[in-house]
């Protein structure tokens, strides 16, 4: 196992990802979609600023259209506490901790869970597991509601552009 460094897993998702992906949840209707994933590294601080944007997938009833649209920062400055803070287009807003780090030469799984979430009287958790493989991001979002327990919500693979 490795210990983990900043500039190690910077290097390794700094740049764009672009990919499809599945979202599921008992009240609404199954549906796919297209995504993009930019992670910029701030040069003098362990910070990762990010921006997520989805687009549904054409079907033979609807064009493409934009769907979601996020932007946060993943920050490793505090070593006791990594985390994440993201905004939504919507307005809703999340405060995550970085709980569990898993890594290996070319590989990082990230576990974050929700500690905040403001702006979305709907939403009550999240959780994000994020791992990164060589060139290759998958991930899986989970979320719970005042009316479903928490479960899986996303599912996503991305490839990292060179």
């Amino acid at each position: 196992m490795c210990k983990f460094s900043f500039e190690s897993f910077a290097n390794n998702i700094v740049g764009t990802w672009k990919g499809e992906g599945l979202g599921i949840f008992p009240t609404i209707k199954n549906f796919e979609f297209i995504e993009h994933l930019v992670f910029k590294k701030d040069e003098q601080r362990a910070i990762i600023h990010y921006e997520q944007r989805t687009w549904l997938k054409p079907s033979s009833s609807q064009k493409r259209r934009s769907s979601h649209w996020e932007s946060g920062f993943i920050s490793f400055e505090n070593e006791e506490q990594f985390f994440m803070n993201n905004v939504h287009e919507n307005g809703r807003m999340e405060c995550l901790n970085l709980n569990e780090i898993k890594m290996s030469k070319d590989y990082y799984q990230l576990l974050f869970e929700s500690r905040l979430i403001i702006n979305d009287d709907r939403m009550e958790s999240s959780k994000r597991v994020w791992n990164f493989n060589n060139g290759k991001l998958n991930y899986e979002m989970f979320m719970g509601t005042k009316t479903v327990k928490h479960q899986l919500h996303l599912r996503a693979c991305l490839i990292r552009e060179i």
